[in-house]
């Protein structure tokens, strides 16, 4: 299920959805690369122990730093109160091309919050894996909660051939384990069971969510047809419901970003601060910021940076915003770009 090694066409196949409907991309390509995932926690020793116990490992030898108060220009970014303390730890997943960040706010008024696997507004990081079963038990000793109806991986896709089970984090963070029936070729090391991963998020609409993108910044998109699949449901702990999902890839690029849209009884859209436990957002570079921001604001979305943007030591401008789907996104616009 991991975008890296498997064709965006070939996703619906892998879900058991209905085929794909490919949408024109602009001729306008603002958008560069999808970099990271990003999920704020109320403990950073605990949730590192936990992605660290399922084999994502620390970049850099440092280790995990103690809070320190944010100094203005990074507090604009994320537009919190004078006295915020923060840490952050970026990660690596083998064989996946983008990174996980996990940040840690404290000294302010925090609303944690904890969305169901279908509620809009809710995440899930995908990683591939060699065994499952082993993945699953890690998982569980790591203090893992099993999300998915019967407590078991499923089967999925072309004569359910693919095993796929959700688990939920410390932070309430979904992982979605999946170990596809022929393995592909990967860059991680022979002794990772994790060779692969990509994000998703979940949304009010996944089509327009997905045309957002291939509309303002040139990715190229791609819409599932809904679909009652019982184990895709089920994954998700729903007994009953439809789903689809939308993908976005930068062109040139093969990480792609999916979208989910359920039809489930109760769904609730969370919409979490960026310091919120329980909030996800996800990194993307772009070459024009102000036409990026513009864009975000073009269609309800908002910039949340104080001034518009964070101008970075390396020359690198940032700015928070939330887009129309009310999901958090961190542009970046290099300095070389």
């Amino acid at each position: 299920m991991n975008q890296s090694f498997f064709a965006v066409a070939a996703i619906g196949a892998i879900l058991g959805l209905a085929p794909a409907r490919a949408a024109e991309p602009a001729a306008q390509v603002n958008g560069v690369r999808l970099t990271k995932y990003i999920i704020g926690v109320s403990d950073l020793d605990r949730s590192y122990a936990f992605y660290h116990a399922l084999g994502v490992e620390l970049q850099g030898s440092q280790g995990i730093r103690k809070p320190a108060a944010l100094p203005d220009p990074i507090r604009g970014l994320v537009d919190v109160p004078s006295g915020t303390k923060f840490r952050n730890a970026m990660l690596t997943i083998p064989g996946a091309d983008f990174a996980l960040e996990m940040t840690e706010f404290s000294s302010l008024d925090l609303r944690p919050g904890k969305p169901r696997p279908y509620d809009p507004g809710a995440a899930i990081l995908i990683l591939t894996v060699r065994d499952i079963d082993a993945a699953l038990a890690t998982a569980k000793k790591a203090g893992a909660e099993v999300v998915t109806a019967g407590g078991a991986p499923l089967g999925v896709g072309p004569n359910n051939a693919n095993r796929a089970i959700f688990v939920k984090d410390p932070d309430s963070f979904y992982v979605e384990f999946v170990q596809p029936a022929k393995l592909p070729p990967t860059t991680a090391p022979s002794s990772s069971n994790v060779i692969a991963a990509r994000f998703g998020s979940v949304v009010a609409d996944a089509e327009k969510a997905a045309q957002f993108y291939r509309d303002h910044f040139g990715l190229e998109a791609k819409v599932n047809d809904w679909t009652s699949n019982e184990n895709l449901l089920k994954l998700s702990g729903l007994t009953g419901g439809q789903l689809r999902n939308a993908t976005v890839t930068v062109p040139g690029t093969t990480l792609a970003w999916s979208f989910f849209e359920f039809r489930a009884p109760g769904a609730t859209a969370y919409k979490l601060r960026i310091p919120d436990p329980g909030s996800p957002a996800f990194g993307f570079q772009v070459r024009d910021l102000a036409a990026a921001s513009a864009a975000m604001k073009s269609k309800g979305g908002s910039v949340i940076t104080v001034g518009g943007r964070a101008q970075m030591p390396t020359g690198d401008a940032i700015a928070f915003t939330r887009d129309p789907n009310g999901v958090l996104v961190e542009l970046a616009q290099n300095a070389s770009k």
